[in-house]
This record gives structure tokens, C-alpha cells and sequence, in this order.
């Protein structure tokens, strides 16, 4: 006994990476030491550092649910620190997609998302937003672009990390067309998480949403390529000497043409997207870990419209619309982001990282283009002789839209952050200094004639020409600011029921209006000892998104230096149940939340451009339910059902107007109007399936149904939008097949790791839906709205190869 004793009093380290067949980590894996008895659980990038004897043969076993159990037996050495990679295989009536459920995220507002699940993914804009799209409680309305809303926020409330690093997107963009590519690359993601409001003090000054993302750090040689009628991509990683030093690299190009010519208005376009990403690492030892992240994306839009013809209204009041254009536009975003990561890791659980970052954007929207117009009826009548011509004109006239914007920012951030575990508790603090500097020169408006007279039209004035909308200002604004958060989750047992509390509290302070602000947040998850496998949460906290610089653009083009940050104080309720039914796995999440909110900013939406009145003259509220089913409806893929209901409307305080009734004088006081993000129901299904007996032959399902969101006539004040969009509704199909696997008996496979062929259906159905109108005014002043559609059906092919 005391000769065994000494034995394994000598010791030595395994600090171990677990991975599954296609490379990606597996987390919540116990790793235990049969001689020892003694064992620990993997991270989520499927890390773990175990304690072992040395100088005796050692059986390390490595066990999962869903995965075949792996042993490795071992020698080492006294004080011997051993880098070990496992790879797991998954059990064979689980395929690729198949989630296995992460309890770490379970307590949290935080949800995994599996990144096997952006493979196959069909999607206009990019695979990873358009599976945060199909999210209980976010919504969209516009498949060009990448942007969606959270929960009744705006598209700039929405938080998005790569490794740490906060990303963002170029500031002058109005349309899904103009847009790009998103900076997410799916192709380089390990790990995916989203929290759609309630989330911890750890992440930034915004009232949404958190997209975190963490990007691939390989562990051998492979690389990827892509090709498709929409564009192509192509990535590489690896490692070198001997294992210290990893890359991944990724070019994407999107040519958008063939899709753009769906669209109603005709003529020549020519966008061109391209960027570059890439993650350098380099390990000291096993402490220490410098990493790189940068990324160039340069994204130009063409377009020479032509002509363009719509048909609108009912079968008994039909119209249409006819238009020939001249002139052309022509946009660039250009934008850099580059990240220096310097990680210290002296210990399990001691974790220490310092970033410096920097963004810069440089961009320019310029168009001039004229456009004739005629807006008719036309005949419906069935059996008539003239069926469908031109019965009678409503508006004649002639519109010039003209923009000349321009745009440069840089924003350079440095972070410090340090996350320690000490028994059951996981204590993390950060601190934060950021320096903006951001100019523009707006220059756009717009002329709109009918039947020979300017509008808006003064009779009194014939020698006054008015433009129907004009916006003209240029700033400059440099500021810094500070930020600091701390944050405690606590794990522990009472009396046989697992309850897990974070608490944290959030500093910010901006030189640019003097505001400082404290962020208090904090969650209780519980789950009880149950036959059952419930768990039940609640989540709080004051949520402050101090301005960033078109929130400060007043209507006169002046910054306001007196702007306070928007702020929302939340309430998050949730339960969480785990089932089986038909021997397979799901998952019940609902959800229901309430936002209070002060000091807002009120605005407009142009497509996908917020345009702000730069002023806090406005209160409001935002409550809804959330329901998800994940779960094998075909056994061995996931798919999921996402419901959700909200409401948001606000007030604004200087919103009244007076009206004379019978000699008297009225003031009226609007109260809450819709907010322009209020869409009241949302519903969306992610659905896989595979040719039975073959699950080489995918099938990838994506529907969503949105009501519509508000609308109302142009310069008409916001209480008069009781108008509102048709519901969006689009069914995106994907069919994929492997043609060829690797086979080291066959010489041309000898590098080749797989090959295979997809085909995209985007908007099965050829839906029509609605992104802006339009609005024609004729000389009475009487308005017509000329729908925007966006893309009909469209087929997208493309094929894959893994070396």
C-alpha cells in the first residue's frame, strides 16, 4: 500500500482537446483516470487539463452521451505536461446534425446552436444569420439582407462577437442590394451561441441581442472550396512548427446579378462582394497564446436601372404602374477590422486575455438617377376587348434622386478580461477603452414632378420649386469611452435541487455627452429533483445602449450633444423542459419577457436604413412570448418550430396636434403608437430530413411567416401610420448529396475528403412580398403606394469539395 501511495504521489499533466470526426469540439465529455479514479468534464471548445501518475501505464477513458466511449493508454513522465488530442466518434444512429444537448447553456439566457447545422443551410445573405432568423423571438423582413430584429429592438441593438472582439458593419447602408456580405464566415465557425435578450453583464452596452461566435483553431492540414451560380469561397488550415503555431484563412467572392435580375426594376446590375478573414495563433507553451484575427471586406454596387412595370390593386380597382429610367448608381463599403488577442493561462480555470482591436470604414453611396412615370387603370373586366389596357391615367411625372454620402470611421478598442473558477463559483471582470472617430458629408435629396408642377405644390407661389425630400449636413466627432463589468455565477445544491445565480453589474462612461451609467443584471435558474426534466429561469437587469453616431444626426444634419443612452429594463421568465417521445430526444423552451423602456430615440426605416430624429422624446414598452420545439421529428436530425407573439409600442412626448371642431380649438395627445419594429406574430420552422437508408442525401427546410410590420404616408406624422406591410412569407428549400467520400484504396481520393453537389430553392412558392413602396403624388396631392417587391423564385447551384 505504501509503495502504491508513492507511486501516485508522483505526478504528471494531460492537457488534452476533444474532437468529433469532422473536427469540431465536443464539450461536456468525462475524462477520468482508471488508476486514479479521478476525472474532469471538457470545456466548450472541448479542452480539459487532468492530473495522472507518472512513471506507471495509465488508461485515460473519454465518455459522452451520443459518442462511442474512447480510451488512450499512456506512460509519462514526473512533471511531464502532455498536449493529447482525442478524436470521438458519434454512435451510429446519429448523424451529422444531430444536437446532443449542452446542459452548460441550459441555466443561462444563452442558447447553443450546433454549427454542423450552417453546412447545408440555404440562404440568400449568409447561413449563420439566417439560422439566427429562424430564432424564437426574431423576425425579418427582407432576405437580401442580414439584418434582423430582436424582441421589438432595431437592427443596431444587436451585439455580435468574434473571439471577444466586437464586430461591426458599415453605417451607410439603405438596401438589402447594397449590403454584402455579413462579417460571420460559417465556414471557420467551432462555436455558435445567441441570447435574445436577459443576457449577462459581460457582454456589451446594447438592449437586444448577443450573437457570440468563436472561430476554428485547427489542429491539422485541410482546406475547402466552394462554387455556385451566386459566387464561391474557398478556405485553408493548418498547423506548423510542430503544432505551436495554427491558421485558417477564408476568401469569399458573391456575385448577386442573376438574383438582382428578379426584381422588378430592370437594367444592368453589377454587384461585386468580395473579403478576406484569418485566424494566426501561435503557443508559447502551454500558458500562453498569442492569436490574430483580421479581416478585409470590399463591397461595390453597380446599377443602371432601365424600366420597370407593376401591376397593383384589387381585380375591381386595378393599376399600373410604368417607369423608364436614366442614370446610374455606384457605391463602395470598404472596411478592415483587425484584433490582437495575448491569452495567460497559468492554471485550470485562471484565464487572462488582453485585446487590442481596431475598425475602419471607409464609405460612399452616390447616385443620380431620373426616372418617368405613369400611373393608369387599367381594364379587368373578364370577356372585354381592351382587357388589360390602359383605361385611364392617374399621375404622370418625373422624379431626379440624387445622393452624394460619405462616410469614413475608426473605432480602436482595448480590452482586458479575466475569468477565474474557485470551487463553485466562476468569477469574471473586464475593463474597457474605446476611441471613435467618425466624419460624413450627407448630401441626397430628391425632385418629384406631376402633370408639370413641383410637389409638394404652393398655388399662391408659382416661381417656388420645393424638393419633395432633402437631407444635407456634414460632422465630424471624435470621443472615447470606458467601460468595466464584474460578474459572479454561482453553482450549488439545495436541499437535492440544483440552482445556479449570476449576478453582475456593467460601468459605462462616453466623453461626448459626460454620461456615466451602471448596468446591474442578474438570473436565477432552477431545477428541481424531478422525474421530470424541467428547469425553470428568471433573468433581470437594466439594459443602457448609449448612442453610437446616427442616433446623435438630428433631422437639422446637427449632432446632439446633449443625447442620453436609450435604456430598457427587462424581465425575462422561462422554462425549460427536456422529453423523449417515439424513443427520440426534444426540447420544450418558452419564454416570456418584458421590456420597459425610457429615453428613447424615435426613427424611420428605409429598407434596411435607420434613420434617427436624434433626440430622446420618447418612452415606450415591449412584451411578447417566445415558444421553441427542438427535438428528431425525423430520428437522427434535429429540426425545430419557433412560435413567437410581441407587442411594442411607444409614446412620444411632444407628439400632439390641434384640431378646430365647430369653432374649437382641440389638442389631441396620440398616447402609444406602434413601434416601426412591431411585428406581432412570427413563426418559422427549420426542418432536415434524409433519403431513408441513405444519409448522403440531405434535405434542409427553411419557412417563416411575419405579419406585417407598420407603415404610414411619408411626412405624415407617426400617429397617422396605421397602415402596415403585407406579412413576409418565404419557403426556402435545399437538397445536397455526397457524390464522392475518401477511399485510400483509390489513388484520385487519396486527397480528397468529400465532395458534394447542392441545389437551393429560394422562395419555393414565388411569393411576393413587400419591402418599402414607392409613393407617387399626384398635382390634388392624393398618394399612391407602388409596391417594392423583393425576390421571387430562384435556383442556386453549387458544389463543395473537403481535401
Amino acid at each position: 500500500m505504501i509503495f502504491t501511495n508513492q507511486l501516485f504521489a508522483q505526478k504528471a499533466v494531460i492537457i488534452g482537446r476533444i474532437l468529433d470526426q469532422d473536427k469540431y469540439p465536443v464539450d461536456m465529455v468525462s475524462v477520468a483516470c482508471k488508476e486514479t479514479q479521478q476525472g474532469t468534464i471538457s470545456n466548450s471548445l472541448g479542452r480539459y487539463e487532468i492530473e495522472v501518475p507518472a512513471n506507471i501505464p495509465i488508461t485515460l477513458v473519454h465518455s459522452r452521451i451520443g459518442f462511442e466511449e474512447t480510451t488512450v493508454n499512456l506512460t509519462l513522465s514526473e512533471g511531464e505536461r502532455l498536449k493529447l488530442e482525442v478524436s470521438m466518434r458519434q454512435t451510429a444512429h446519429n448523424i451529422d446534425e444531430v444536437m446532443v444537448i449542452d446542459e452548460r447553456f441550459r441555466h443561462s439566457t444563452t442558447q447553443y446552436i450546433n454549427p454542423k447545422l450552417l453546412k447545408q443551410m440555404p440562404s440568400l445573405s449568409n447561413p449563420t444569420m439566417s439560422i439566427i432568423k429562424s430564432l424564437p423571438g426574431v423576425s425579418t423582413n427582407n432576405e437580401l439582407s442580414s439584418q434582423y430584429s430582436v424582441r421589438g429592438g432595431n437592427y443596431d441593438e444587436n451585439l455580435i462577437y468574434v473571439n471577444g472582439i466586437e464586430i461591426y458593419k458599415p453605417f451607410l447602408v439603405r438596401s438589402g442590394q447594397q449590403e454584402g456580405m455579413n462579417f460571420v464566415n460559417s465556414d471557420m465557425i467551432e462555436n455558435l451561441s445567441f441570447s435574445s435578450g436577459g443576457f449577462e453583464a459581460k457582454f456589451g452596452d446594447k438592449m437586444s441581442s448577443v450573437l457570440d461566435i468563436e472561430y476554428r483553431k485547427p489542429s491539422e492540414t485541410k482546406a475547402r472550396a466552394e462554387i455556385g451560380l451566386l459566387g464561391g469561397s474557398a478556405l485553408f488550415e493548418g498547423t506548423a512548427l510542430k503544432n505551436s503555431f495554427s491558421h485558417i484563412s477564408s476568401v469569399r467572392l458573391k456575385q448577386t446579378k442573376l438574383l438582382l435580375k428578379g426584381l422588378e426594376t430592370q437594367g444592368n446590375y453589377d454587384p461585386l462582394f468580395f473579403d478576406f478573414q484569418t485566424l494566426l495563433t501561435y503557443n508559447f507553451n502551454e500558458y500562453l497564446e498569442l492569436s490574430f484575427l483580421g479581416y478585409v471586406s470590399d463591397n461595390r454596387y453597380r446599377f443602371k436601372p432601365t424600366y420597370r412595370e407593376t401591376t397593383l390593386g384589387m381585380v375591381n380597382d386595378a393599376k399600373r404602374f410604368t417607369a423608364y429610367f436614366d442614370g446610374q448608381e455606384i457605391d463602395r463599403f470598404f472596411t478592415t477590422q483587425g484584433a490582437l488577442s495575448l491569452r495567460y493561462n497559468p492554471s485550470e480555470g485562471n484565464d487572462w486575455k488582453l485585446s487590442l482591436s481596431s475598425f475602419y470604414s471607409s464609405e460612399s453611396e452616390t447616385f443620380d438617377i431620373q426616372g418617368q412615370y405613369w400611373l393608369n387603370e387599367i381594364d379587368a373586366q373578364l370577356g372585354s376587348t381592351t382587357l388589360g389596357d390602359s383605361i385611364g391615367s392617374l399621375a404622370v411625372g418625373t422624379y431626379l434622386d440624387h445622393a452624394r454620402n460619405y462616410l469614413e470611421a475608426v473605432v480602436s478598442t482595448a480590452t482586458l478580461a479575466h475569468k477565474y473558477r474557485i470551487e463553485n463559483h466562476v468569477i469574471q471582470w473586464g475593463l474597457s477603452g474605446r476611441y471613435d472617430d467618425i466624419s460624413d458629408k450627407i448630401s441626397e435629396w430628391m425632385m418629384l414632378d406631376s402633370a408639370g408642377y413641383s410637389i409638394p405644390y404652393y398655388g399662391f407661389n408659382d416661381t417656388l420649386v420645393e424638393l419633395y425630400e432633402t437631407r444635407k449636413f456634414s460632422n465630424s466627432s471624435n470621443s472615447y469611452r470606458m467601460g468595466a463589468f464584474i460578474q459572479d455565477t454561482w453553482k450549488f445544491d439545495f436541499n437535492s435541487v440544483d440552482m445556479f445565480i449570476t449576478a453582475g453589474l456593467r460601468y459605462h462612461y462616453w466623453s461626448f455627452n459626460k454620461e456615466s451609467l451602471f448596468s446591474p443584471r442578474g438570473s436565477i435558474a432552477v431545477k428541481p429533483n424531478w422525474e421530470k426534466d424541467w428547469l425553470f429561469r428568471l433573468s433581470t437587469g437594466l439594459y443602457y445602449q448609449p448612442p453610437f453616431y446616427k442616433e446623435c444626426i438630428m433631422p437639422n444634419g446637427d449632432l446632439n450633444r446633449e443625447i442620453k443612452s436609450q435604456k430598457s429594463a427587462q424581465i425575462v421568465a422561462a422554462a425549460d423542459y427536456n422529453f423523449t417521445l417515439w424513443n427520440r430526444r426534444f426540447k420544450l423552451v418558452l419564454e416570456q419577457y418584458y421590456k420597459h423602456l425610457t429615453d428613447l430615440i424615435p426613427y424611420h426605416v428605409d429598407n434596411v436604413r435607420i434613420i434617427y430624429d436624434g433626440r430622446n422624446h420618447s418612452n415606450g414598452y415591449a412584451y411578447g412570448f417566445d415558444f421553441k420545439l427542438t427535438g428528431e421529428f425525423v430520428k437522427g436530425v434535429d429540426s425545430w418550430l419557433s412560435l413567437s407573439l410581441m407587442k411594442t409600442e411607444e409614446d412620444l412626448t411632444d407628439d400632439i396636434y390641434i384640431r378646430q371642431i365647430n369653432g374649437v380649438y382641440d389638442t389631441t395627445y396620440p398616447g402609444f403608437i406602434p413601434r416601426p419594429t412591431d411585428q406581432r406574430f412570427t413563426a418559422n420552422l427549420f426542418f432536415q430530413d434524409y433519403w431513408p437508408g441513405n444519409p448522403s442525401i440531405k434535405v434542409h427546410l427553411n419557412a417563416v411567416f411575419n405579419t406585417g410590420l407598420p407603415i404610414g404616408i411619408p411626412d405624415a406624422p407617426r400617429h397617422f401610420s396605421k397602415y402596415r406591410y403585407p406579412g413576409y412569407k418565404r419557403i426556402d428549400m435545399g437538397i445536397s448529396k455526397e457524390i464522392l467520400r475518401h477511399n485510400d484504396s483509390k489513388r484520385i481520393m487519396k486527397y480528397i475528403e468529400s465532395i458534394w453537389i447542392g441545389l437551393d430553392v429560394f422562395n419555393i412558392f414565388d411569393l411576393q412580398n413587400t419591402i418599402s413602396y414607392t409613393w407617387i403624388t399626384d398635382v390634388r396631392n392624393r398618394q399612391h403606394a407602388i409596391p417594392n417587391y423583393l425576390t421571387g423564385r430562384l435556383f442556386n447551384l453549387k458544389i463543395n469539395a473537403t481535401f
